[in-house]
């Protein structure tokens, strides 16, 4: 961090952080807003709303497929029952997966 204001150790490992052109285009990829059409001093925050959207999108995707992923999130332990159900849904993932090994060994399958 530049400068001699304010203590170091109250900011964040991503606060105040400038993105480079390469950074911005990369982003632009995956998302529909054009931060480079925003003044300097306006790319950042656009840049840090592309990342949050990113970070939201990655934690709903948890959400749907990890039972477990809600109550830990919280700092909490999961319940019996979302244990039960990350249980049952490792286990049907475990059997399609042989499945589909034994399957793809079959002579004569047409693809």
């Amino acid at each position: 961090m530049s400068g001699n204001h304010g203590y170091s150790g109250v900011y964040e490992q991503g606060d105040q952080v400038n993105y480079g052109r390469s950074d911005i285009a990369n982003e632009e990829k995956h998302h529909k807003t054009k931060a480079e059409g925003y003044k300097p001093k306006d790319q950042n925050k656009v840049m840090n709303h592309m990342r949050e959207e990113d970070i939201q999108d990655d934690v709903a995707e948890r959400y749907k497929h990890d039972p477990t992923y809600r109550a830990t999130m919280h700092g909490n332990e999961p319940s019996r029952g979302a244990k039960i159900d990350a249980e049952i849904q490792h286990e049907e993932e475990e059997l399609l997966r042989r499945k589909k090994e034994k399957t793809d060994s079959l002579p004569g399958k047409k693809a």
